[in-house]
């Protein structure tokens, strides 16, 4: 299932640009050809997210051209 490692990179990613920040949601951007099963990505990045500063936060997915897999963007959650 390399929708595990998938889900360690995005979460990577984010962590290194939300700088500590808590985050509310990500979106990615694939693609039909991407060979990604979005419900196994979403089943891991609960998993990978737990107990970090991105637990809680949404993985929401944005149809794509082709092969593409990108991280679209992410929201920071306000703090009250």
């Amino acid at each position: 299932m390399h929708e595990l490692g998938m889900a360690r990179s995005i979460a990577a990613i984010v962590e290194e640009h939300a700088r500590g920040r808590p985050i509310k949601g990500v979106r990615v951007a694939i693609g039909p050809r991407a060979c990604i099963e979005r419900d196994a990505l979403a089943f891991c990045w609960d998993i990978v997210t737990d107990k970090t500063v991105l637990a809680g936060a949404t993985l929401g997915f944005i149809d794509a051209e082709g092969d593409t897999f990108t991280v679209r963007d992410f929201e920071i959650r306000e703090e009250a």
